[in-house]
């Protein structure tokens, strides 16, 4: 019934200390040895820290990584790029003119990391993705000129603040030729103001024109034979609502933003910090036994009743 299980990572696989519970494990385990579908990681994040992610799940994770929301379809057993886009250097010079000239803090992600701007270091608390990979975050006194002498690509580009902040540049953003600009997200580590008060810092991804996660889902799901309604897919975010809609099973987190809730079939009971990923797919594993069992029992009765004619 479904082949492939396509899950976001922050606020939906991973808990707020950016670690997968061990529920979530042994339930995409159990759905991958007994029932053959594939868990694939599909994230904003760089390439190089969605395989570490995929690395803490050991074998069961080892598949493919779709990551910088679509930029980059990886299969991981032959460490070869399915997809691979970045931005254009003047998309990216256009983007940081439309930030700067509205006060907006911008940031880029290479294939190994994230790259923020220094100065606006206060509004993040420390993410504990770096932390737990052991390396410190990439921050920048001169951002704008890091980028612009950087030998490695860019394939996603993301554009932070308030709410208010990203209205006021939206229209801008969007008349830059050949962009494809994410939903509004909510960042999972809140940021703080220049006076230390926690505060919600939002954001919209922006990638190459066409690049989505759903652009990539439907990529690997055409390379593997699979079909739409073969498709579960789970997430939390606004970068998530077209990979939903690429899906025959439509999972949002219970701390999923409401947008998303709408498009779902099923909504979580627990958050991402209580196993919210492990304790929908456990419900489907019973689902897909006594399904399997029912079929099982259906094929029987059959022979037996082709071998009651036989000896007739």
């Amino acid at each position: 019934m479904y082949k492939m299980l396509v899950m976001d990572l922050d606020g939906t696989l991973l808990d707020d200390d950016k670690k997968i519970p061990e529920i979530n494990l042994d339930a995409i385990e159990i759905l991958r040895q007994d029932f053959g579908i594939i868990p694939v990681i599909a994230t904003a994040r760089p390439l190089e820290v969605a395989k570490y992610i995929a690395s803490q799940g050991g074998d069961t994770l080892q598949t493919y990584i779709i990551a910088t929301n679509g930029a980059i379809l990886m299969d991981l057993q032959k460490e070869e790029y399915l997809i691979n886009q970045s931005l254009l250097p003047e998309q990216i010079r256009a983007l940081i003119e439309v930030c700067k000239a509205n006060g907006l803090e911008y940031e880029c992600m290479t294939t190994k990391c994230e790259v923020a701007d220094a100065k606006y270091s206060y509004r993040r608390v420390i993410d504990p993705m770096y932390d737990n990979m052991g390396v410190p975050f990439n921050y920048q006194e001169d951002l704008e000129s890091y980028i612009t002498n950087l030998e490695d690509s860019i394939p996603l580009f993301a554009v932070n603040g308030t709410e208010e902040e990203l209205d006021k540049a939206f229209n801008e953003l969007s008349q830059i030729l050949g962009l494809q600009i994410s939903g509004r997200c909510i960042r999972t580590t809140p940021g703080v103001d220049e006076q230390g008060k926690i505060q919600s810092i939002c954001y919209h991804d922006i990638m190459r024109e066409g690049v989505t996660k759903a652009s990539a889902v439907e990529k690997l799901a055409n390379h593997l034979g699979i079909q739409k309604r073969e498709i579960i897919a789970i997430g939390d975010g606004g970068n998530d609502i077209e990979m939903l809609q690429e899906a025959g099973m439509k999972i949002a987190m219970k701390n999923a933003s409401d947008e998303l809730k709408k498009i779902a079939n099923i909504v979580t009971h627990k958050d991402n910090n209580h196993g919210g990923i492990g304790y929908v797919l456990q419900e489907l594993e019973k689902i897909l036994r006594r399904k399997r069992e029912e079929a099982r029992r259906r094929l029987q009765s059959l022979e037996s009743r082709k071998g009651t004619e036989i000896g007739d």
